[in-house]
């Protein structure tokens, strides 16, 4: 399941223009945890607030500092996707823009529906690229979601089989499919879940993944292929 909500930070010097955005973005129900105006005042409210899921940036500022600089900043000291706001959509300003690796570039004056895409397109791409910290005895391993096979529950541990290995850690399936916010993660038995991007053939009370059966419960089987269905 992907994350519904982010929580956000606006960086914009021009306030009627951060405060529509902070109304766009309260009606799609997402949480504006601050309006910056300034690089310093960005900076401490990155630095100071925790769980800051997505950072809107003006990159004409009215300072010293422009919202490139910070993006620089974001880029060098934390893990946390920003999104370009600009008036200028000439080919340099984008070019440079794009050196830094936005997860979007709107231009002013955007709508709702700007905001609702970009959004959107957010959440598709973390889900492509998002990965697990496992650990694996005493080192922790990052697993890509996307390489996941099948996870097999036993007691209160679980057997994450990916294409290279496999890693065994200590959680219940139940837990761990949530916390992973994966969509395509389903539990098709009590002690099975499966990637359905690798599912190869469904036959009887069994899928095949990587040439192994994998058991069905009769009451996911439904489910499965309905997700099937719509990939």
């Amino acid at each position: 399941m992907l994350k519904k909500s982010y929580t956000i930070l606006i960086v914009e010097d021009e306030l009627l223009i951060a405060v529509l955005l902070k109304e766009m973005l309260t009606d799609l129900n997402h949480t504006v945890v601050g309006i910056a105006k300034n690089y310093n005042t960005a900076i401490s409210i990155l630095e100071e607030t925790e769980n800051i899921d997505l950072v809107f940036l003006d990159i004409n500022l009215n300072d010293s500092k422009s919202g490139i600089d910070i993006a620089r900043h974001i880029e060098q000291n934390f893990s946390i996707p920003f999104i370009f706001l600009s008036s200028y959509s000439d080919q340099k300003t984008i070019e440079e823009a794009t050196n830094l690796h936005p997860h979007s570039y709107l231009v002013k004056p955007f709508t709702q529906t700007d905001l609702f895409v970009s959004l959107s397109l957010l959440k598709s791409r973390k889900e492509e690229s998002k990965f697990l910290i496992v650990k694996d005895g005493l080192i922790s391993l990052r697993i890509k979601l996307s390489e996941i096979l099948w996870l097999k529950s036993e007691n209160n541990y679980i057997e994450i089989v990916t294409i290279e290995k496999k890693h065994i850690i200590r959680n219940s399936l139940t837990r761990f499919l949530e916390e992973s916010e994966a969509k395509n993660l389903l539990r098709v038995h009590k002690s099975f879940a499966i990637n359905l991007d690798h599912v190869q053939l469904v036959k009887g009370q069994s899928v095949l993944i990587n040439n192994t059966p994998i058991p069905i419960s009769r009451s996911a089987k439904e489910e499965l292929f309905e997700r099937l269905n719509k990939k």
